[in-house]
């Protein structure tokens, strides 16, 4: 039942998040009227969210990770506050603030409550707890991206910030009166360690764990090619509904959701843990289902046709998701903190490079040819990796047969 509540506050945060990725852009480009500048605010909270990723492990090892989440959502609810406050020119001052408090601690938060969910459910029960996680995202996607206009469009910006301000105080709140079984830290369990010694022996772990470190490659290079839908689809939306493009992007987002909520259901259904080896699976074949989902969503087919294989891209991408979190998970402690880390860099760093690249190749390429490319790697990495996987496992399938 606690944990049921963590994902209502995980939810509300998560709200936040992409209610100010649609209001923030929103005032950036509308202050400025520059796509460049509204890039570049962009890029310093993907570059933010690459060092918290960084960072990541030592804090979830050296600090308490309840008092950090908490940490990261007032901050953020208080930096909201006084920008939906201040007046207009004091605003643009802050951009800058905005998106380094933001990039920072939304991926800090988010690597503590991913690496602490072993110790807050039990092992046995991370791929449930797991799902409902993804399940509390796709609820606070589909409101957030739906509000995040209508917010602006009725009330204004200030009302919007406030509000997004608001969802940051309900998850600091929820998660300061919730009793929570968080891991305890390193000085409490005799462990402390320098940086130097505690990455050094993240890396030599990442070189025990190949799969972990094959999954924090594809993370990247999958979070590389989403690049190219995320900046791709405005332009697409214009082609394929011109009259309301704005009402393509929400249905757009809306089937990604629903694939989300579907993908919950159905490990559900599946109604067993995956095992490493099931897990590693479901998740290449998933991120490659996803990947050549959205390039076929992108090749002029009739609408329905679109938000059906975007509702399969959704339930791919909620697999991936599930599977890849649980099979994380399974690493012991301290060094599954610095993996969530490591993946939470490689995510941003990835997404960062495909949006700069896409952006720049949809200047003239189309919509499809841009995801075709950026998305085929992730479909060839995928399929290569899980071909390698089955190789390496036949050998030793054979032996036991001979033995």
């Amino acid at each position: 039942m606690r944990f049921r509540v963590l994902v209502g506050s995980y939810a509300a945060s998560t709200f936040g998040s992409y209610l100010n990725m649609v209001a923030l852009n929103l005032f950036v480009f509308e202050a400025t009227g520059s796509a460049f500048a509204t890039g570049l605010f962009m890029v310093l909270r993907m570059v933010c969210g690459f060092v918290a990723g960084l960072l990541g492990g030592v804090i979830a090892a050296r600090l308490p990770r309840k008092a950090v989440m908490i940490s990261c959502d007032v901050v953020q609810a208080v930096v909201l506050l006084v920008f939906a406050v201040v007046s207009h020119a004091a605003r643009l001052q802050m951009l800058p603030v905005v998106a380094v408090s933001i990039g920072l601690l939304s991926t800090t938060s988010t690597v503590m409550l991913r690496s602490s969910v072993p110790d807050l459910v039990g092992a046995e029960h991370r791929q449930q707890a797991n799902g409902a996680l993804v399940t509390g995202r796709a609820a606070a996607m589909v409101l957030g991206f739906a509000s995040g206009g209508v917010l602006v469009s009725w009330l204004g910006y200030q009302a919007a910030f406030a509000v997004n301000a608001g969802t940051f105080a309900v998850s600091a709140l929820t998660l300061m009166v919730l009793a929570l079984p968080f891991a305890k830290r390193d000085v409490e369990t005799g462990e402390h360690t320098g940086y130097r010694t505690r990455l050094r022996l993240t890396m030599l772990a990442l070189a025990a764990a190949p799969a972990v470190l094959a999954i924090v490659v594809i993370r990247a290079v999958d979070a590389f090619g989403s690049a190219s839908h995320q900046v791709g689809t405005p332009i697409y939306a214009t082609q394929i509904q011109p009259d309301n493009p704005a009402s393509f992007a929400g249905n757009f987002y809306a089937a990604w959701a629903v694939g989300l909520f579907t993908a919950h259901l159905l490990m559900k259904r599946l109604h067993r843990e995956p095992g490493e080896v099931g897990a590693e699976k479901a998740f290449v074949l998933g991120t490659a289902l996803m990947s050549a989902a959205f390039i076929v969503s992108f090749a002029a087919i009739p609408q329905p046709w679109v938000l059906l294989i975007i509702a399969v891209a959704g339930v791919a991408d909620g697999v991936t998701e599930i599977t890849y979190t649980t099979r994380v998970q399974a690493e012991p402690e301290p060094a599954r903190g610095y993996f969530f880390g490591l993946t939470a860099m490689a995510e941003n760093a990835g997404l960062g490079i495909g949006i700069v690249l896409a952006g720049g190749l949809l200047e003239t390429w189309s919509p499809v040819a841009v995801a075709g490319l950026m998305h085929g790697l992730v479909v060839l990495l995928a399929l290569g990796y899980l071909l390698l996987v089955l190789a390496r496992r036949k050998p030793r399938v054979d032996e036991l047969a001979g033995s």
